[in-house]
């Protein structure tokens, strides 16, 4: 099978991000697989994100850190700002996982996982290609984690999202005060 053609079903599989891994898997000889990607790369077909993963010159930073950190998903400042919550743009993508969190770099942008409950881990959709909390999950999730956003911001999604909608999120009591605070403020 042609190097193009194993790119062409990853990419209609609808990944953004792959591992060298599962492309010697889709090849016929395992042995020239890594001097396949490296050929493509050179090519610009596709580009290295870091040592053993791959991905599309077209691919944003968002899917490709869902793609790497999986499973996970888009929360915080990053999804209120997607959904069109907040006018403050986000500088780092910020990622609810169920596990130990990491910090690292896709494609020149910094990706911070945060960790979340199992029990948290839930109410999130594809949306355009992407794994993302729901508006009210997302602001829940930022209260949860206080770190994760600033409260200014959490004050201004809240005139668009009412309390009530949140309150089943909230996995603490602190969270459930920081809620009130801030609705009181707002």
């Amino acid at each position: 099978m042609k190097n193009t053609k194993i790119i062409d079903i990853i990419r209609q599989a609808g990944q953004s991000a792959f591992r060298t891994q599962e492309y010697v898997a889709l090849t016929q000889n395992p042995n020239y697989a890594h001097v396949q990607l490296h050929r493509l790369h050179q090519k610009d077909i596709i580009q290295i994100v870091r040592r053993g993963w791959w991905a599309f010159p077209d691919a944003m930073p968002e899917a490709v850190a869902c793609e790497m950190s999986a499973p996970a998903y888009l929360s915080f400042h990053t999804a209120l700002h997607l959904h069109g919550l907040t006018t403050q743009p986000y500088r780092k993508i910020q990622l609810a996982v169920a596990r130990n969190a990491k910090k690292y770099a896709v494609l020149a942008t910094p990706v911070q996982e945060y960790r979340v409950a199992k029990n948290q881990f839930r109410d999130y959709e594809k949306k355009d290609g992407l794994l993302i909390a729901k508006p009210e999950k997302a602001l829940a999730d930022a209260l949860n984690v206080p770190r994760s956003c600033p409260e200014f911001i959490i004050t201004e999604v809240l005139h668009q999202i009412e309390p009530e909608k949140i309150r089943p999120y909230l996995a603490t009591t602190a969270a459930q005060k920081r809620l009130e605070r801030l609705t009181n403020h707002a």
